[in-house]
This record gives C-alpha cells, sequence and structure tokens, in this order.
C-alpha cells in the first residue's frame, strides 16, 4: 500500500518534469513486479486526451517499507487540444501488481500563465512555454481497489471436480446419518447402524503458485512518514 507521497519541483514551468517521492508498505513476500504509472489527464471528457507519462517497474520485494523518487517528463504539447480550457487538469498516480490496479492518487493541477497580460487576454492558441502548473498537494484522491495479489482466489469463484459414483453415495449415507442423529424420539430405518459414527470434513489448503527495473535500487526505510 501506498503511505506516502511527496510532490517535488512544484510549483513549476508547464513543461518541467515531474518528481514525485514515493513511500510504499509491503506486508508479505511479493513473487511478481509491482508497477507505478503517471498519467496525465489531457480532457476529463476524453479518455484519448490522457497520456502516461512515464512507467516504474519494481522487482518483486519482501516484507517492509521502502520508498524511491519517480520522475517523469511533462506531457506532450502536441497531443494535447490547443483550443480549449487549460485552467485545471489531472495528474494520476497509478499502482498496479500482475497488471491489476490496488492504487490510485489523483491531484488536481491548476495551470496560468506567468504573463499578466497574457492572463487577461490568452491567446487562441495555447502557448505552453508560457505556462506554469501548481498542484494541489494539499488535496489528493485515493482510491484503493481489492485485487487478487497472487494465485489465491476468492471462494465464490472455486471450481470443485465432479463427485464420483461411490463419493455420491458416501455422502448420501453421511447425510442420512446426519438427519436420523438430529431427530429426537424417533427410531431409524432397519439399515441405520444402532452406533453413532462420527463424521470428520477436512479441508486440505490449497497450494500457491508461484509465478524493468527501476535505474536506481530502492532503499528500505526504518520508519514512516
Amino acid at each position: 500500500m501506498i503511505s506516502n507521497v511527496t510532490v517535488h519541483n512544484n510549483p513549476a514551468k508547464f513543461l518541467s518534469n515531474y518528481t514525485f517521492e514515493i513511500k510504499f508498505e509491503c506486508l508479505e513476500q511479493l513473487t511478481q513486479e509491482l508497477e507505478f504509472k503517471l498519467v496525465y489527464v489531457g480532457d476529463a471528457k476524453e479518455d484519448k486526451q490522457d497520456q502516461v507519462l512515464d512507467v516504474v517497474v519494481i522487482d518483486a520485494v519482501a516484507p517492509g517499507t521502502y520508498k524511491f523518487v519517480f520522475e517523469a517528463p511533462p506531457p506532450d504539447p502536441k497531443k494535447l487540444p490547443n483550443d480549449s480550457d487549460v485552467d485545471v487538469s489531472v495528474i494520476l498516480l497509478l499502482a498496479l501488481y500482475r497488471n491489476q490496479e490496488f492504487a490510485r492518487v489523483g491531484y488536481y493541477v491548476f495551470t496560468e500563465y506567468d504573463d499578466p497580460e497574457l492572463r487577461e487576454n490568452p491567446p487562441v492558441k495555447v502557448d505552453f512555454e508560457k505556462l506554469n502548473r501548481n498542484i494541489a498537494v494539499d488535496e489528493p484522491r485515493v482510491t484503493t481497489f481489492p485485487i487478487i495479489w497472487d494465485e489465491q482466489q476468492p471462494t465464490d469463484q472455486l471450481v470443485f471436480a465432479e463427485l464420483t459414483e461411490e463419493e455420491k453415495k458416501m455422502a448420501e449415507t453421511n447425510e442420512e446419518l446426519e438427519i436420523c442423529h438430529s431427530l429426537e424420539n424417533v427410531n431409524c430405518a432397519n439399515d441405520t447402524p444402532s452406533e453413532s459414527t462420527d463424521t470428520k470434513i477436512t479441508n486440505e489448503p490449497m497450494a500457491s503458485t508461484e509465478s524493468k527495473t527501476i535505474n536506481e535500487p530502492i532503499e528500505p526505510s526504518n520508519s514512516m512518514d
């Protein structure tokens, strides 16, 4: 789980790199890689305008607390609308495991021209080189999602093999015994044993199946921010 995110280089020029310091906690040994994505939402009404700025992949980690710096380039202005309102946009930090998103941290990004005259009379075509950005770091939107971390499946998705004829007969016999033993002052059928029989159901544990790395090593952190 993501325990803390610190945004560096903020406020900054619109075309400056994004720098996030991310701290996360791992509660169990992971068998596969963790993936972090930084996504710029160019238009809230059009998913096609979203840009994945960069992706960081981390090798499977042991239980503990970790911290790393995620630096990503700015969005490509050529892929952004030039004639729309660019006052507010969104930047998303996504965390995935086995192609499943388990956490999302979103920030509003406010943009404006650095020149007061351009603020009063903005050009028809957006001049991204003269834009400043300011990430609203005090108002993050954090969302978590339940996922299947490894090969363990929820019980409602387990598939059991069909019983054999012999197993079906044994199940029917056990069911009759339970019905007879649960009744008071009622004689069971002649083919029912006179002495009670204890039946035990043993649940055998299911065996779990095991299954880019960032350029700089991730250092475990002994304390939480």
